[in-house]
């Protein structure tokens, strides 16, 4: 209960940052943890991971957890004390990428300003063989990342047990 309460202040103070009134359901962290086990293995790096609402699906694959909110970030090291947790801005910590990842966004990017950064350090990645895969989810029916530069764009799931409903993309 304490992760919604304080997941809702957040999404009250800056809605366009945090996108949805409630963390994912545990249904949308399976069908993310379903679609990273279809691709190659890589390091993974969770961008934006919150409360840890689909941290939790993938914590066996030990990510790195970037998330730039302080709060998330004391609650993400209490409950995943195994994993390395960064206290950052996602930008500054894609550029600092130099070995091949794959890449989790738990940051919908509906509406989101970071959006407009973000695609170009992805395709920079992507171009110099840095960015393995990439998995988002997004509340809207558009691809989220269609400006960037991947090989392979595929809808792979439909998310109706979630708040909103949410679309599971692979990129590769």
């Amino acid at each position: 209960m304490r992760k919604k309460i304080l997941f809702l202040k957040k999404y009250l103070k800056n809605p366009q940052s945090v996108g949805s009134v409630i963390p994912s359901s545990v249904f949308l962290g399976q069908a993310i943890y379903n679609s990273i086990k279809e691709l190659d293995q890589a390091s993974i790096i969770e961008i934006g991971a919150g409360t840890g609402a689909i941290t939790q699906h993938i914590s066996s694959l030990n990510p790195l957890l970037v998330e730039i909110d302080k709060e998330f970030c004391t609650l993400l090291k209490q409950n995943y004390p195994h994993l390395d947790i960064v206290n950052s801005c996602a930008i500054e910590q894609l550029k600092k990428i130099d070995e091949k990842v794959g890449l989790v966004v738990s940051i919908p990017l509906i509406n989101n300003p970071f959006k407009e950064l973000f695609i170009p350090i992805l395709n920079d990645l992507y171009s110099r063989g840095l960015l393995r895969w990439c998995v988002i989810f997004t509340y809207g029916l558009s691809n989220p990342l269609e400006q960037v530069n991947f090989e392979t764009k595929e809808r792979k799931r439909f998310v109706l047990k979630n708040i909103p409903p949410a679309h599971v993309w692979v990129y590769s």
